[in-house]
């Protein structure tokens, strides 16, 4: 089988840490790098997760250093959901050798989008400070990208501002200019339709009960134990669609649209984000009319929760040394 050659960028992360497990997990991808971003902590953290995923999962691939700060403004990070080091203080030493891939993150997406010749995917799971600054450097680039998936923005209430997604609102600007680039395959999974797909609490216990020979094991069972928490701090904040019994998790979501489109069903909009709005800078603001001559991005109506689910486990099956 041919895999589908693919860039991760991500900002590490305990639900981006999910996300690349399942990536690799799918066997579906030729994953050409991964690219950190600013985000749940600052790069200093979520660079050291990524590199320390990517040999936990034997992703064998280069990690590279991209943006330290948004474009414009600079935002509180999300120690108080992810940990201090992004990764709920799991121990996420590095093995001995492993070293990040010289020169930029945005340099680098565009080589490879030019090197793959119209066939390069991208999943962008953080802050898009990354993808913006590659636009900007190189306005072609969006030909060159077969299909890009984001987790981020918000269609109803956000989980940052009252209307903004932390993702996008961690960089709105970024976010603006990687929506009006022209990608011509461009979804956007949002929080409504991360609402609608979740771990199960019957399946939690699953999670739990994997055996020792799982790679993915002990991460796992560390992000349970602190889901009590983090459940806790978004209740607090008014988040209860996903603060229930179940393991609501983002960026798997859009780790699943990808391996397996079938996974939601979606309509075609045009959207932007506001950047300048005194409550609503981050929004990503939908044209559900129709009034927009163009339509740029694809948005989730419906996800298949079990499907979803099946997705997720079959990826976590992988990981199994001893098989499953």
């Amino acid at each position: 089988m041919l895999k589908r050659p693919l860039i991760i960028d991500c900002d590490p992360g305990i639900d981006d840490a999910e996300c690349l497990m399942m990536v690799q997990g799918s066997g579906l991808f030729d994953i050409r790098g991964i690219t950190a971003v600013h985000g749940n902590v600052p790069l200093s953290h979520t660079a050291n997760n990524a590199l320390f995923l990517s040999k936990l999962f034997d992703m064998n691939c280069p990690v590279y250093l991209g943006a330290e700060e948004a474009m414009i403004q600079r935002l509180t990070r999300a120690e108080y959901v992810h940990g201090n080091n992004g990764m709920i203080d799991f121990d996420t030493t590095l093995p001995e050798g492993a070293t990040f891939a010289e020169g930029h993150a945005w340099d680098f997406i565009w080589e490879e989008a030019v090197r793959q010749n119209g066939e390069l995917e991208i999943l962008a799971v953080g802050p898009l400070t990354n993808l913006a600054i590659a636009v900007m450097k190189h306005p072609e680039l969006p030909k060159l990208v077969k299909n890009l998936v984001i987790m981020g923005g918000a269609i109803r209430s956000g989980n940052f501002g009252v209307y903004s997604e932390y993702n996008i609102a961690q960089d709105p600007h970024a976010c603006e200019i990687v929506l009006q680039a022209g990608f011509p395959r461009f979804t956007m999974i949002d929080l409504n339709a991360c609402s609608m797909a979740y771990i199960s609490s019957d399946e939690c216990e699953k999670l739990r009960a994997l055996p020792e020979t799982n790679a993915f094991t002990p991460l796992i069972n560390a992000i349970l134990d602190h889901r009590e928490v983090s459940k806790k701090i978004l209740m607090e904040k008014g988040l209860n669609f996903i603060a229930d019994e179940h393991h609501h998790t983002c960026d798997p979501v859009a780790a699943a649209v990808l391996i397996d489109d079938s996974v939601g069903q979606f309509v075609d909009k045009y959207a932007f984000c506001d950047c300048v709005g005194e409550m609503t800078t981050g929004q990503t603001v939908i044209d559900w009319l129709g009034f927009a001559p163009i339509k740029n991005v694809r948005i989730p109506v419906a996800i298949d929760r079990d499907k979803f689910a099946k997705i997720y486990f079959d990826c976590v099956k992988t990981y199994d040394k001893g098989g499953c």
